[in-house]
C-alpha cells in the first residue's frame, strides 16, 4: 500500500523533498509521513566511495559532487523525473552561501525544476508539532545546533552552535578503544593500540548504534568519583567481529561513557545541555517559560538510548548551580515527541511545508532565476546576486 502512495505521489508532480545532512541524506516527496530514502553523502569517484562535503574542495569540485549526488537522488532514490517539479531543500541556518547557490543553479538550471524553496530546518521541525513556538535543538553528525522559533519565525540572532555531536562521539569511542579495548586476530589476542586496527567511520557508526547508550546521570556522577578507587562496576563487555578472523572486545566503560563527550562542558563551559540554558537566558523573558515548555530535540545523534532522560538531568542540576541559579527562574523542561523518528523529523517538516499551498510564495521561480540570477535570503529577505 505504500509503495502504491508513493507511486501515486512521485506521477502526480508533487514536490520533491531533500534534506542534506553532512553524514546523511533524507529524500522524498512532499505530503508523505517517512522519506522514501535515507543514504550516506557520498558518491563513487573512480570505485571508491567520497564525502561530498570534504574540506578544502574548491568550487568546480563541489559543483561536480553536487550534481552527481542529486543526479543519485533523483534517478536512484526518488525514481522520478526532474522537468517542471517543484523542490524544497531543508538546510541548515549555517549552510555556507555558495552551497545555496550552487543548489540552486543545479536544480534550476541542469535539472530544470519549475521552483525551488530553502526551509530552515529548525522551523521545518515545528510544524510536525503543530505549534509556532518552540526551542529546537538539532544534534547530528558534526554540531549540535539550537535555535528558537517564535510565532513562526526563526529568531536566528539566538542560534548557537557547538562543534560536540556523532562525529566527537566517534573520536571518543577510538580513544576510549586504544585505552581499555583489546582484539583477537586469529586466535591471538592483543591490545587495541597493538593490534594498529584504523576503523572508518560507518564502522565506528556501527558501534556506536548497536553496542553504545548514554549513562543516567547518578551513575555517570558516581562513576567520576569511585573511578580512582577502582570500585565502579562496569557494563557488561560486548564481542564486535570485524571481518572472519578478527573480534574486537569493546569493555563497558567503553559502551557506557563514549557518550559522555556530548555532556562534558569544554574550555568555555560550554555541553549540549547548557546551549539550551544559554538560549533561554538569551530570550525575552515573555517567551522563556514557552520555550522551556515546548523543547524540541532532533537528529541522529538524538537517538542514542538514555539521551532524553540525561539530557533533562543535566538540565535540572546545572539550573541549580551558581551560573545559573540567579538569573533563571524556570526549573521545569518539558520536551516533545515529533510524530516521527528524530533523524528525520526536519524531514517531516519540510514535506509538510511542501505540501501546503503558501510554499509557492516562499519559492524561487525557475523563470525569474534564468532571468536575473538571485537567491533570496530566508532569513533577511536580501536578494543575493
Amino acid at each position: 500500500m505504500t509503495s502504491f502512495i508513493d507511486s501515486l505521489a512521485a506521477s502526480e508532480k508533487t514536490a520533491v523533498v531533500i534534506d542534506i545532512g553532512h553524514a546523511y541524506t533524507k529524500c522524498g516527496f512532499a505530503g508523505n509521513s517517512s522519506p522514501r530514502h535515507i543514504v550516506p553523502t557520498t558518491i563513487t569517484i573512480r570505485g571508491k566511495e567520497q564525502h561530498v562535503f570534504e574540506e578544502n574542495l574548491d568550487l568546480a569540485s563541489l559543483r561536480d559532487r553536487l550534481t552527481e549526488f542529486i543526479r543519485l537522488v533523483y534517478y536512484k532514490y526518488n525514481i522520478a523525473n526532474c522537468r517542471e517539479r517543484r523542490v524544497v531543500i531543508v538546510e541548515s541556518v549555517i549552510t555556507p552561501t555558495r552551497t545555496r547557490h550552487l543548489l540552486a543553479d543545479i536544480l534550476l538550471k541542469q535539472f530544470e525544476a519549475s521552483s525551488l524553496a530553502f526551509v530552515p530546518l529548525h522551523l521545518g521541525a515545528t510544524y510536525t508539532l503543530g505549534r509556532s513556538t518552540a526551542l529546537v535543538l538539532d544534534i547530528g553528525y558534526k554540531e549540535a545546533q539550537i535555535m528558537p522559533v517564535a510565532e513562526g519565525v526563526p529568531l536566528a540572532v539566538q542560534f548557537d552552535s557547538l562543534s560536540c555531536a556523532g562525529q566527537a562521539i566517534h573520536k571518543q569511542i577510538e580513544s576510549l578503544l586504544g585505552q581499555h579495548g583489546s582484539v583477537t586476530h586469529q586466535g591471538r589476542r592483543q591490545t587495541f593500540t597493538e593490534a594498529n586496527i584504523k576503523l572508518s567511520e560507518d564502522i565506528l557508526e556501527d558501534i556506536k548504534v548497536r553496542c553504545c547508550f548514554i549513562s543516567p546521570f547518578t551513575r555517570a556522577q558516581s562513576y567520576s568519583k569511585s573511578n580512582s578507587d577502582g570500585t565502579f562496576k562496569e557494563a557488561a563487555s560486548i564481542e564486535y567481529p570485524l571481518g572472519p578472523e578478527t573480534l574486537i572486545h569493546i569493555p563497558g566503560i567503553v559502551r557506557e561513557f563514549a557518550c559522555e563527550v556530548l555532556f562534558e562542558q569544554d574550555i568555555d563551559g560550554k555541553s549540549v545541555a547548557t546551549l539550551i540554558l544559554d538560549a533561554l537566558l538569551q530570550a525575552s523573558l515573555d517567551l522563556r517559560r514557552q520555550f522551556a515548555d515546548n523543547i524540541l530535540v532532533i537528529g541522529g545523534t538524538a537517538m542514542m538510548p538514555g539521551f532524553l532522560h540525561r539530557l533533562n538531568a543535566e538540565l535540572n542540576y546545572l539550573v541549580n548551580i551558581s551560573t545559573y541559579v540567579n538569573k533563571l527562574a524556570i526549573r521545569e523542561f518539558h520536551f516533545h515527541s515529533p510524530p516521527s523518528q528524530l533523524n528525520y523529523t526536519a524531514w517531516l517538516g519540510g514535506s509538510i511545508i511542501g505540501a501546503l499551498d503558501t510554499i509557492e510564495s516562499q519559492s524561487i521561480l525557475r523563470e525569474k532565476y534564468l532571468e536575473n540570477g538571485i537567491v533570496p535570503d530566508w532569513f533577511t529577505g536580501e536578494q543575493a546576486a
